[in-house]
């Protein structure tokens, strides 16, 4: 690859993972897509419920969006460097796996820890050929999260699913028979490249825009479909007020042909909000309506914006367990 073409790539990588130059000159490879999809449909369905749990678990105030500060994408693995030692006992602990009695499995249902090295924690699903990498902080944080997580939800009488087994357990395959086997399942897992592409490009929201914030979920149907409801994500892009949005740029970024996913403009929906409501409201969509996205720029006063004050580790896992009792089930098959 020409050298002129081979730095062209490797800047415009950067804006989408946030890699310094040369870690993004050193991923690309002839004949691949600058930024690689997932190579199969195990690895982005995966990636699609890692995404949906990254913005679930982001409750604070960071630095990065979704407290992440870079991703590296493979086609067989991503890579989510953590922005801090407390944004990442907070992950680690909302995506282990645990069986509260009476049914409920919260976490990744099937995730374990395949490696704990000095670089992080790798991640994956029992018997898929899944991978995804937890690294920026020291590993003592990644094991002082399992061992504190392990004794809190002793305390509270809930079951670690995540350790000595390779094998889902009676109650992890009990649960997903239950709720994740039905349409919604089936629609979440053909609209899974939206999510597993904006994982994969996790950067643009921060080198792309002067957000104070940006926080999301996955949102339920809406209006203007026929046949069943494509995959939203509602992810809103807040800023101060007087500070530019940057709002063609981010489109831009995600439609791009060579960067960026499979979608356009669709300005026929929705009917959930009231229209005067949506004027900065960007709705892009891929040809065969699986996958929505809506880019929602907004602006708030600072005091909104507030950091939040977080206590010691075993106080931020108990907040975790506590939000998971406190609310209903959100499991990605339940509607």
């Amino acid at each position: 690859m020409p050298s002129k073409r081979l730095g062209r790539l490797a800047a415009r990588r950067q804006q989408y993972t946030n890699e310094t130059y040369q870690q993004a000159r050193d991923m690309l490879r002839p004949g691949r897509l600058p930024i690689p999809g997932a190579d199969c449909d195990e690895q982005r369905i995966f990636e699609a419920e890692l995404f949906y749990q990254v913005l679930e678990s982001n409750r604070d105030f960071t630095a990065y969006p979704f407290g992440i500060r870079r991703v590296r994408p493979q086609p067989d693995t991503i890579e989510l460097v953590v922005e801090s030692d407390e944004r990442a006992r907070r992950l680690l602990s909302w995506l282990l796996p645990s069986y509260e009695p009476g049914g409920e499995v919260h976490g990744i249902p099937g995730l374990r820890l395949r490696q704990r090295t000095a670089r992080g924690v790798e991640l994956h699903i029992v018997g898929q050929r899944t991978s995804a990498w937890l690294t920026g902080p020291h590993r003592d944080v990644w094991k002082r999260t399992e061992t504190e997580s392990l004794e809190h939800l002793a305390d509270i009488g809930w079951k670690a699913l995540w350790r000595g087994s390779e094998h889902w357990s009676t109650e992890e395959v009990t649960f997903e028979h239950e709720w994740n086997t039905g349409e919604w399942s089936r629609h979440f897992r053909g609209g899974s490249w939206s999510a597993s592409g904006l994982l994969r490009r996790l950067g643009i929201f921060h080198t792309l825009t002067a957000a104070d914030a940006v926080t999301g979920y996955k949102g339920l149907g809406i209006n203007g479909y026929e046949g069943g409801d494509p995959v939203r994500w509602c992810l809103d892009i807040i800023h101060r007020s007087g500070i530019r949005r940057h709002m063609q740029d981010l489109v831009e970024a995600v439609t791009d042909a060579e960067f960026g996913l499979p979608v356009s403009r669709a300005d026929h929906l929705d009917a959930i909000y009231p229209r005067e409501t949506m004027k900065n409201w960007i709705c892009l969509e891929d040809e065969a309506r699986t996958g929505l996205i809506e880019l929602r720029f907004t602006t708030c006063n600072y005091e909104q914006l507030q950091l939040t004050t977080c206590g010691p580790t075993y106080q931020a896992i108990a907040e975790v367990i506590e939000r998971r009792v406190n609310t209903a089930p959100q499991r990605l098959g339940r509607r």
